[in-house]
């Protein structure tokens, strides 16, 4: 599938700056098609925006769905390590990792999913 339909199939659930979109489009476009369908209908991935200051999201908007924010910091890394860390947080979605928010985890369980998600990040970079 090519960046411009993954974009289109993301809709307003990739939010911020052109860089950041075309970036996350082209690291997509690397993952199997059951894959892709569902990050652009159940994933929103944000990062820092220069037209907004901030986003208000109501409780629907979220509703059984996932987020993966990168951070200015990360964008400005190179390519490389921008991709890896956002194949990292997909494998987390897709391998349906719990978060320590609402489930309280054992060091051991934290550290298996980091390994499992580093994994999934390896593998479709191919490396």
């Amino acid at each position: 599938m090519d960046t411009k339909e993954i974009r289109y199939l993301f809709g307003g659930r990739l939010v911020g700056n052109n860089f950041m979109k075309e970036i996350v489009c082209e690291t997509v476009s690397s993952l199997p098609q059951e894959i892709i369908e569902y990050l652009t209908k159940r994933v929103w991935i944000m990062s820092s925006d220069s037209e907004a200051w901030a986003f208000t999201f109501t409780g629907n908007d979220l509703k059984d769905k996932h987020l993966i924010f990168l951070s200015d910091e990360l964008l400005s890394e190179d390519k490389s390590q921008i991709q890896f860390t956002l194949l990292h947080e997909i494998g987390h979605v897709i391998l349906g990792h719990k978060n320590s928010i609402n489930y309280k985890q054992t060091k051991s369980e934290v550290n298996k999913q980091e390994r499992e998600a580093n994994k999934f990040a390896r593998k479709y970079l191919g490396i």
